[in-house]
């Protein structure tokens, strides 16, 4: 997105209504608003969710696990489907903490992205395939009528007035098309892309208005209850990223900015704050050396490298292949860092032993 566009998406999310242009049944086009429910709203569709639930076991209609397990038996699902998305999933999350590897090396790296956009959309048809078969469920009637209830609620005109003042006036609408366009509108298509989600939140132009809301308490114009899911998504990444930013170990900026290079980086501080959980802190080392690190990476990637070394490093490296140009082959004690590094332990074992003697 370029600057303008990250302002109208601003805008658009701070306002918290979503525009909604439906064809009636006399092919007239009639545009209506949708405000977010209020807290009331959807406790009132909750209880809407719980008695249609209740409604529906009543009248028999099966739950979901039942639902699957009929079409088990009538072959148009299987055990096999179910463990494949949890392969999937596992795959995914593999593929995933692996990235953070592959930094350096953008042939791998890319190579290693489209698997894993193949494994995303593979894993997006099974679920939608199951979904589509759960439908006859009294979980799918339920939500069903939550949903048509808040639509009922939360539809207004371009002036802000309600459509329907009172739920009998939305029961006694004919136009059921209208009301599931609305339902589309509203629950599916007004979701902003969780990508454009976190391009926004650690943008220049939303960081403005974040850090001033941090400290006026002042962000929607509504309650924090009654914000969209684009408000709420936003000001979750927001804070995701406020964490990253203020993280000991701060990745830098081309991670930050990479959604699949941070979801890696995510999963090894997941990871590390396990470890440290399970097996306590563990002890810093006081002996003398070099501190390296190992990185996979192609001709363009190790150049990428090098330059994150500081200048006294790049000195160093600099001498190590001065060496191996002049001689062909050294061995690694025999570098300069190595001989340094053994002065430097015969210098410290030198010193605990004239220290030792004059304890004696």
């Amino acid at each position: 997105m370029d600057i303008a566009e990250r302002e109208r998406l601003i805008a658009r999310i701070s306002w918290g209504y979503i525009p909604a242009t439906i064809r009636t049944n006399d092919s007239n086009l009639v545009s209506f608003l949708l405000h977010s429910p209020t807290p009331e709203e959807q406790a009132q569709a909750a209880m809407i969710y719980s008695i249609e639930r209740q409604r529906a076991a009543v009248v028999g209609l099966p739950s979901e696990s039942e639902v699957l397990a009929n079409m088990i038996n009538l072959d148009r699902w299987s055990l096999q489907k179910e463990d494949e998305i949890e392969g999937l999933q596992k795959d995914i999350h593999t593929i995933r903490r692996g990235l953070l590897d592959l930094r350096f090396n953008t042939t791998k790296l890319e190579a290693a992205r489209s698997l894993l956009r193949r494994a995303e959309k593979a894993l997006i048809e099974r679920l939608t395939n199951r979904h589509d078969l759960l439908q006859g469920s009294a979980e799918a009637h339920a939500e069903i009528g939550r949903q048509r209830y808040l639509i009922g609620r939360i539809t207004e005109t371009e002036n802000h007035e309600l459509v329907w003042l009172i739920p009998e006036d939305f029961d006694n609408c004919e136009d059921n098309e209208l009301v599931l366009q609305l339902c589309e509108i509203f629950f599916q298509r007004s979701r902003v892309p969780v990508a454009l989600i976190r391009e926004l939140a650690r943008s220049p132009q939303w960081r403005v208005y974040w850090e001033v809301a941090k400290n006026t308490n002042e962000l929607f114009c509504n309650n924090v209850l009654s914000w969209s899911i684009n408000q709420r998504e936003l000001a979750y990444w927001s804070t995701i990223y406020d964490s990253v930013y203020g993280a000991y170990d701060r990745p830098p900026k081309e991670i930050v900015e990479d959604d699949d290079l941070l979801d890696s980086w995510f999963i090894r501080q997941g990871e590390k704050i396990e470890h440290r959980t399970q097996s306590g802190a563990m002890p810093k080392s006081n002996k003398l050396g070099r501190h390296e690190e190992f990185i996979m990476a192609d001709r363009e990637g190790a150049k990428r490298v090098y330059q994150m070394n500081d200048p006294a490093t790049r000195a160093r490296i600099k001498a190590k292949q001065q060496m191996v140009a002049k001689r062909g082959m050294v061995r690694e004690q025999d570098m300069p860092d190595s001989q340094n590094e053994i002065r430097q332990q015969l210098m410290e074992k030198q010193r605990k032993h004239v220290k030792d003697i004059s304890h004696k």
